[in-house]
């Protein structure tokens, strides 16, 4: 587990081929960047061949800057009737979360300290050698200088040996009167990464206020300053013989490259030892970033049946990032490029400002007989994205300084988008409060759009009926809804452009030359319809609640690549053409057995099951990910799952998996007696598969565990048959275990009145897994958080369990 490295959401499935993967998050009213932004390693790992692919960059998304202790609420808007109100963003879903608010009456002070600390949970193991010949089989002459019988040592064990205590320090302070209501709270964190120079330290601040000016006006101001380092390593693919798990398949456990006589052995079977590199490459992303939202509501209008408001709010989200990767001359795989000594800096830096207005009325005459409210506004968004880098090589005397460089590179992005959005709902409340309608539809213009000036239209529409004491004791309630909604997905940015290069020399001259790809003047947003339906029930006096929802999307003008003719001067070309379908049900329940003033008992189970099929495909089927037919790729065919996996079988190229699960199940259970509380989460996937070129590299190097029972049969079938790297990645975790005690509160008083609460628990993370993947992990992602391709293994962060103590003090 790479500490810091944010989070993966995925919430109805795959939604795109080529578009953004991420959902929107709006937090507070702000519109959250969650940009990932390279540091710039595949300039010494060469993962693309040559190039630096920022996809398997391990890079982080800035969810991750967030606090969990200050969020209040989170509310997921996963259907397109409810996230249609986001428009051209929203396909992916929208995540609304919203920060603790202070309370008027007495101020209360919570501050809580956890230490506790990560701990290896998995590695792959290598072959164990019987005889020198053997080894010189598999190595070459150098093993039998190296070989001993019996003499073996965990070098994997070895890089991911720390255990260094980690800790989390949290204050909050909150209060007020009825005028003005105040949230203050503080975190500092620092977590020790289970390998040497990685780990992720935070620190943040949030002051929010709620204060009320006049009787007609309020306002509601939220800030966060937030300053976070994460420290990464050096893992995924790589090329060049460097990243951590790219090197143990070359190395026999007959060689140890922990340090002797105080300095690391060169390697002598590859020239890279992986806990040299541990030991003196840094990676390290540091961060500052600023949110903050403010919102005035001004009442127009309030009698008896009406009330008119008009709310405004401005937000900004601003976030420095500075990256520097130093790779020491003195590292072994340095001199292998003929420029040892590796410096990479990069700068980016983000500011996101969305601002809307919104007129706000509500109606219910004096009979009650419906309640009607209608909302109507704009909303105006700007991002603007700037990242510089640049690759200082051959390092004079290891300085680490640009100019003590005799080869430097540049690289400099710059991404600024302008949305625009109108909207108008209108929510009915009707036959005593049974029923619910609610129409409305949002109306966005968008930079990265072809035509800048063009609207683009997402209505929604949905209803529900609530039917009350059904069958008295036994269905309390059921709510029976369904809805129809349109959102978008945005064109990735640059898309209508036809790059030019300036890195072309022609006779002597600086270049300036077309891209082989060319820009699409007319490119627009992919659309989404999704049609869903379901119903709510409360059961047995309240004591299930069950949530049922089939649901079917249809995502249209999806952005492609077409090949063009060569007569053009251009290679390819994005445009917009081709459906996809997705297909799924979701299911919750909750359920409370036992509820009484000593003991309470719930239990929440979801079930999520989806398929997606191509329904039109405009060009011939194409890769969609991967490293291709021999080593296993995705593909894209009408007709097909969009998220297969194809490689070849018996010589020819076939369809060999498919990356989404069968189904997903997370059980939750939270028992408390007395002042005890007993909390657990497991979570179970079955299906899905991953092509696992991990296994390959041991293969490659004869150094599986398994080389003389299965190894050698696979790779003497390498390339004509793919079909072994394809694994089955179904697992059963325990995400979450914790066991807490609460102290009485007469006893707390006793001590000191000013006490509310005193909570002690212990803690585990990701404790047990239960699967048959021999890889490290099987959720994993060489690629990233994208649409397709990421269920790809090359060499990943190793995973991690981690145990807290915790105590929590309430004044």
């Amino acid at each position: 587990m790479l500490l810091g490295g944010g989070i993966q959401v995925n919430l109805r499935g795959v939604s795109s081929i080529n578009a953004n993967a991420q959902p929107l998050y709006v937090v507070d009213g702000v519109i959250l960047s969650n940009e990932a932004v390279s540091g710039g390693m595949g300039n010494i790992t060469e993962q693309s061949g040559g190039g630096n692919d920022p996809a398997q960059d391990n890079m982080v998304n800035r969810v991750a800057d967030l606090n969990p202790n200050d969020i209040a609420n989170i509310e997921v808007l996963k259907g397109a009737s409810a996230s249609a109100i986001y428009g051209s963003r929203a396909s992916n879903g929208v995540i609304i979360i919203t920060t603790k608010k202070g309370q008027a009456g007495e101020s209360q002070i919570n501050i809580s300290q956890k230490v506790g600390f990560f701990d290896l949970s998995n590695t792959i193991g290598s072959r164990t050698f019987e005889t020198e010949s053997d080894a010189v089989s598999a190595f070459g002459p150098v093993a039998a200088q190296h070989f001993e019988p019996g003499k073996t040592f965990d070098n994997e064990q070895a890089i991911a040996d720390r255990n260094d205590i980690s800790y989390e320090s949290t204050f909050s302070l909150s209060g007020g009167n009825d005028e003005t209501q105040y949230f203050v709270s503080a975190l500092v964190k620092d977590d020790k990464g289970i390998i040497a120079n990685t780990g992720y330290n935070k620190q943040s601040f949030r002051a929010n206020l709620n204060q009320k000016i006049s009787s007609k006006l309020d306002l509601d101001f939220t800030s966060n300053l937030v300053h976070s380092v994460a420290s990464r390593g050096l893992t995924n693919n790589d090329n060049t013989g460097t990243s951590f798990w790219m090197v143990f398949p070359k190395t026999p456990n007959f060689f140890d490259l922990s340090k002797q006589n105080g300095s690391y052995p060169d390697n002598p079977f590859i020239s890279s030892n992986p806990l040299q590199t541990a030991a003196f490459l840094t990676n390290d992303e540091d961060v500052w970033r600023f949110v903050s939202s403010a919102k005035l509501t001004y009442n127009i209008l309030n009698t008896n049946t009406s009330n008119l408001q008009l709310v405004g709010d401005f937000g900004v989200d601003r976030f420095q990032q500075r990256n520097e990767i130093f790779s020491p001359p003195s590292l072994q795989y340095e001199p292998n490029d003929g420029l040892p000594g590796t410096l990479i800096r990069g700068n980016a830096s983000n500011l996101n400002i969305n601002s809307s207005f919104n007129l706000i009325h509500s109606y219910e005459p004096n009979s009650g007989s419906f309640m009607a409210t209608t909302s109507i506004g704009g909303q105006y968004q700007n991002r603007d994205l700037q990242v510089e880098r640049t690759t200082s090589q051959d390092l004079i005397a290891g300085q680490r300084k640009s100019d003590a460089a005799t080869v430097i590179s540049v690289f400099e992005n710059r991404k600024k988008v302008v949305d625009l959005g109108l909207y108008i709902q209108e929510e009915l409340q009707l036959l005593d409060e049974r029923m619910l309608v609610t129409l409305g539809a949002r109306a966005d213009q968008s930079s990265n759009a072809g035509d800048i000036n063009k609207f683009f239209f997402y209505p929604k529409g949905s209803v529900s009926y609530r039917f009350a004491d059904l069958v008295p004791g036994v269905v309390d309630e059921l709510k029976l809804r369904s809805a129809i909604g349109y959102s978008g997905n945005q064109p990735l940015y640059g898309q209508k452009f036809t790059p030019l290069s300036g890195y072309q020399n022609i006779e002597g001259n600086a270049g300036l030359t077309v891209g082989g790809i060319a820009g699409d003047s007319d490119i627009e947003p992919e659309r989404q319809r999704e049609i869903e339906a379901g119903f709510d029930a409360v059961l047995l006096n309240d004591r299930v609640d069950l949530e049922f929802t089939v649901y079917q999307q249809n995502i249209t003008n999806l952005l492609l690549e077409r090949e063009l003719s060569p007569s053009q001067g251009f290679q390819t070309q994005f445009f917009n053409g081709g459906e996809l379908q997705v297909r799924g049900i979701e299911v919750g329940l909750t359920a409370v057995p036992v509820s009484n003033e000593n003991m309470s008992w719930q239990v929440r189970t979801n079930f999520y099951s989806n398929r997606s099929e191509i329904i039109d495909l405009p060009v011939p089927g194409f890769q969609a990910g991967g490293f291709g037919a021999s080593l296993g790729m995705f593909r894209i065919e009408e007709g097909k799952s969009a998220t297969e996996i194809w490689a070849n079988e018996e010589g020819e190229l076939s369809q060999l998996g498919n990356a989404n699960p069968d189904f997903q199940v997370s059980l939750m259970n939270d028992l408390s007696w007395k002042q005890f509380n007993l909390y657990f989460l497991w979570d179970w996937q079955q299906g899905s598969d991953i092509i696992n070129l991990t296994k390959l590299l041991y293969d490659l190097a004869q150094n599986s565990t398994d080389w003389q029972t299965a190894g050698q049969q696979r790779l003497a079938e390498f390339g004509y048959n793919t079909s072994p790297y394809i694994e089955d990645a179904t697992f059963l975790k325990l995400r979450e275990l914790s066991l807490s005690y609460n102290m009485k509160p007469d006893f707390l008083t006793k001590i000191w009145s000013r006490l509310r609460y005193i909570n002690f628990s212990i803690t585990g993370r990701d404790l047990l897994t239960f699967t048959e993947y021999s890889g490290l992990d099987p959720e994993v992602s060489n690629f990233g958080n994208q649409q397709i391709g990421r269920n790809v293994d090359v060499a990943p962060f190793p995973p991690s369990r981690s145990y807290w103590f915790s105590v929590e003090l309430g004044l």
